[in-house]
């Protein structure tokens, strides 16, 4: 009985022991996530958001001469076949409202009706007083022709009646050649009347017959073969559609992309534009699609940065062309991209999460067998998520991911 009770009690004191060591090594090294250093290509890269569109895009557009005919006002898009839909060369795309080319071509119908008023009357005006003139001129003649009789049998007469029947011959020749002169002049003025009035007939009758033309554009059609897409309205907020309106100058209605070339077009911040360069390359992925994989190069970067909505700071804008297009690619798809900056060879490379600072002094938690070193570390270059390493850790070492609570208060452990 005695031998069972000393059996217990060691039992106890081990199992008491056990506690003791589980609690006391649980104090001394802490479980937290930890990541191993590693040793490779250290990429500098610049995230951004992104919308696909077509490289090359031909747009359906309402007639581009509506500026011309006097037509500044919106325009009601009537009718349009659905976005998404295949269209051929020369096919139906949309229908435009055409009641303000109505109204203008009644407006111009009265103003036609009054020239074709104004031109008779005109011509008729003319010939009175052409005729008038004339008749003028013949009875000038006759007196004329009489004052020559009368000169022809003044020779017997005194002098004084001689020289006073040749100043009436004069002064009727006189009187006669500037009455042809005023007709010639007469004959300019009223055939001037008379062209200015055909003139405006004229012009009147194009306007009307422009805006014929004008109207019967109005059933707007496919330029070429496609896939329809509807385009952006600024002004809405929406894309147009049945019931949108275009403007006189800005007369698209949809679009027509060549989904053979697709671009992204990202927006890149003013801290981070300075990086950006033609030809480097770009990792892209689809939102909608995310086991899609796509790889690119950048081909423009602006010069100029511009404000977007929702935003103070300055933008600017990136395109970037897909080196293969998929079949699921489509415009307006929202893209991620991530443009390579700058690739650095051989350098040993932990998560930005396991750097901590104090002091100016960068440091980690360096995991070494059953103990924690918060060791200073010197690093290099770093991105969104990884920093180089250029002294303080060799390849392989562990260092936590968040600080330790038992390592908190520890010495940093210096370069030397």
């Amino acid at each position: 009985m005695k031998k069972n009770k000393w059996w217990l009690l060691g039992a106890l004191l081990l199992l008491v022991s056990g506690s003791l060591y589980f609690t006391f090594a649980g104090k001394k090294l802490d479980n937290g996530i930890t990541a191993s250093v590693r040793k490779g290509s250290f990429r500098d890269v610049v995230s951004s958001p992104g919308e696909l569109m077509a490289e090359n895009t031909v747009y359906v557009s309402a007639p581009s001469d509506l500026q011309a005919n006097q037509i500044y006002e919106e325009i009601k898009i009537q009718d349009m076949v659905a976005e998404g839909s295949m269209v051929k060369e020369g096919e139906y795309v949309a229908t435009l409202d055409p009641t303000i080319v109505n109204k203008k071509i009644s407006d111009w119908q009265l103003e036609l009706d009054r020239s074709l008023s104004s031109l008779a009357q005109t011509t008729l005006d003319t010939a009175l007083a052409l005729r008038e003139a004339r008749d003028q001129m013949t009875n000038l003649e006759f007196q004329m022709e009489q004052k020559r009789l009368a000169l022809e049998l003044s020779k017997f007469e005194p002098p004084a009646t001689i020289r006073q029947a040749e100043i009436d011959l004069e002064k009727a020749q006189r009187d006669l050649m500037q009455m042809k002169e005023n007709y010639k002049i007469k004959l300019q003025q009223n055939a001037t009347r008379v062209m200015q009035a055909t003139r405006d007939v004229k012009q009147r009758e194009g306007n009307i017959s422009r805006l014929e033309d004008l109207k019967g554009r109005f059933i707007v059609k496919a330029p070429k073969k496609g896939l329809l897409v509807y385009i952006p309205d600024w002004m809405s907020g929406g894309k147009k559609k049945t019931g949108s309106v275009v403007r006189p100058w800005d007369p698209r209605v949809a679009m027509l992309p060549d989904l053979s070339s697709m671009i992204s077009k990202v927006y890149i911040n003013e801290v981070d534009i300075s990086k950006i360069k033609k030809e480097q390359t770009v990792t892209m992925g689809l939102d909608a699609f995310p086991e899609v994989k796509l790889d690119g190069k950048v081909i423009t970067v602006a010069n100029i940065g511009e404000n977007r909505p929702g935003s103070t700071a300055k933008v600017f804008e990136v395109m970037i062309k897909l080196n293969k297009v998929d079949p699921v690619l489509k415009p307006g798809m929202t893209t991620s991209n991530n443009i390579l900056t700058n690739e650095i060879k051989d350098k040993l490379i932990i998560p930005l999460e396991a750097v901590f600072a104090e002091k100016n002094i960068s440091y980690v938690y360096l995991k070494k067998g059953g103990s924690i070193e918060k060791k200073q570390v010197k690093l290099g270059k770093s991105n969104d998520e990884e920093v180089i390493v250029d002294n303080g850790l060799t390849e392989g070492d562990d260092v936590f991911l968040s600080e330790p609570a038992v390592a908190k208060e520890k010495t940093i452990t210096l370069l030397k």
